[in-house]
């Protein structure tokens, strides 16, 4: 074989590797990802179950018709 095409082989695994080591790197930072989406899918749910204990409390405290969306929305507001 002539240097040139060895160099050519050569280049062609070099290529090879690299890609492999970017996929790689690709499937670590979706591994990262993965986990961070079901971390927050945990808080999502775990803020859901707070806010229905909560919303529960005062439906209890207050009564249903205190405790509308729209009331809610409108102590959200003002208090921002």
């Amino acid at each position: 074989m002539t240097t040139e095409e060895k160099d050519r082989i050569v280049k062609f695994v070099q290529d090879y590797d690299e890609i492999h080591d970017q996929m790689d790197l690709m499937q670590q930072t979706i591994n990262e990802l993965v986990e961070k989406r079901n971390g927050l899918v945990e808080r999502v749910d775990d803020l859901k179950e707070k806010e229905e204990e909560f919303l529960t409390g005062l439906v209890e405290k207050y009564g249903p018709a205190a405790v509308t969306p729209n009331k809610l929305m409108e102590i959200a507001r003002c208090s921002s």
